[in-house]
């Protein structure tokens, strides 16, 4: 291993792998340093009386042809390495709600998406599609996040201030559906001010444009991104605890 590099990451989460690739196919000598006996961030399984836990990528969004993860996964020439399956397409995700014994689904489709919620809150239409709507004008906004250069930052200055509380509680005054909208989100998101719409948006934007789950588990993107690392610049350095 050279003694020198040129790039240093600290950490082989999902992020650190991505630049680790990218640095090494453009020339450059990359250390990845990692504190823990396994790579991978949050791509990791751990095992506890003899019973394999996944506690990583439950599913992936934008992994349809064209789509950004796609773009990505391709580029890293780990698409054709990965064993993927569709979800169903009627429903991606189930959101649960303490003392209500029905369940409100998550659909693949904006269109479908709509659809699925209306059967369950009939008279909100309108609030669904503005919902919608800024999704996507807000995703529109990064351009990085659509794999496309250029872009102006008072562009995205303009979506980077909203709250996602805030935004859902102006559309709609239903407290159920504004509890199913955050539902696979719930992380700091009932608290005003906590959570940037744009971080919501572009999380469940991509689940919305198609969803898609790893057969064996999220370990095997993490060794399918290790097969890749023949061919680049790349090095790790494990440093035990």
């Amino acid at each position: 291993m050279a003694e020198e590099f040129d790039i240093v990451i600290i950490g082989s989460g999902m992020g650190g792998l991505v630049c680790a690739d990218i640095l090494g196919r453009e020339g450059y000598k990359v250390c990845v340093l990692e504190k823990n006996r396994q790579i991978g961030g949050s791509l990791q399984t751990y095992v506890r009386d003899k019973v394999i836990f996944d506690s990583g990528v439950h599913y992936l969004g934008g992994l349809g042809e064209g789509q950004n993860l796609y773009q990505v996964f391709k580029y890293l020439g780990i698409i054709d390495k990965l064993k993927l399956q569709k979800m169903d397409e009627d429903v991606f995700d189930k959101i649960l709600i303490e003392g209500d014994n029905k369940e409100y689904v998550f659909a693949q489709g904006y269109e479908n998406f709509i659809l699925h919620l209306l059967k369950d809150f009939p008279d909100e239409e309108k609030a669904l599609r503005l919902y919608c709507d800024k999704i996507k004008e807000v995703c529109s906004k990064f351009p990085l996040y659509n794999l496309r250069t250029g872009g102006d930052i008072n562009e995205k200055n303009a979506v980077l201030g909203i709250d996602t509380r805030t935004f859902i509680e102006s559309i709609t005054d239903n407290k159920k559906l504004q509890a199913v909208l955050v539902g696979n989100s719930m992380l700091y998101v009932l608290q005003s001010g906590k959570t940037p719409f744009y971080v919501h948006a572009m999380i469940l934007n991509s689940y919305i444009e198609s969803s898609w789950k790893c057969i064996d588990g999220g370990s095997k993107s993490e060794n399918s991104w290790l097969k890749t690392y023949g061919n680049t610049a790349a090095k790790f350095i494990v440093i035990k605890r």
